[in-house]
């Protein structure tokens, strides 16, 4: 039986929500320095897979056109779909966000001695996991010529009493801010 085969060798996303899974946790112990670290991490993978998903396109000419490429062919490739919304406010700022953060779609409320602790550690969590995929989006950027920093922020990650009946996966929105007074590749 001769299986169809993929322009791009891909990860099992069992696989990767593992190995997310472990680097989280253990950087998620080391608290605000292990986040830093994270999306140090985040920022090396972004751009190599940038770099690799854009190898055979012409090169980019504008910041839109980035951003749009990134919500789309970036988006798809690596988490597996497209940013579900993008707003800008047309001076440097853009807004991704993604209902069901695919990266996120394991995190549930765990571990506390309280539902409140419980869910409290999953935002934790959630956190972490935010840090390591704005790394991931800064560094696919930054590569492609658009200097910026990269806010995550996770959602859906409400108090327990807020929760809804069926838990739903959680999203995340990140806020991507450009380096003012740089033209397109970094450069006045």
């Amino acid at each position: 039986r001769e299986m169809a085969s993929t322009s791009r060798p891909s990860v099992s996303a069992s696989a990767m929500s593992h190995l997310l899974l472990v680097m989280v946790r253990d950087y998620h112990e080391k608290g605000e320095a292990g986040r830093r670290q994270l999306e140090e991490m985040g920022a090396q993978l972004g751009a190599r897979l940038a770099e690799r998903y854009t190898k055979n396109r012409p090169r980019f000419t504008e910041h839109t056109e980035v951003v749009l490429w990134t919500c789309k062919e970036f988006w798809q490739e690596t988490f597996g779909k497209r940013v579900d919304n993008l707003k800008t406010n047309n001076r440097g700022v853009y807004v991704l966000t993604d209902v069901a953060f695919a990266w996120m779609s394991g995190l549930r409320p765990f571990g506390g001695d309280t539902e409140e602790e419980s869910w409290a550690l999953m935002r934790a969590y959630a956190e972490s996991y935010g840090s390591f995929a704005g790394g991931v989006v800064r560094g696919a950027l930054e590569s492609l010529g658009l200097r910026c920093a990269v806010s995550p922020e996770p959602t859906g990650c409400a108090a327990a009493s807020d929760a809804p009946e069926e838990f739903k996966p959680l999203g995340c929105k990140f806020t991507v801010r450009l380096a003012t007074g740089l033209g397109f590749g970094g450069v006045a």
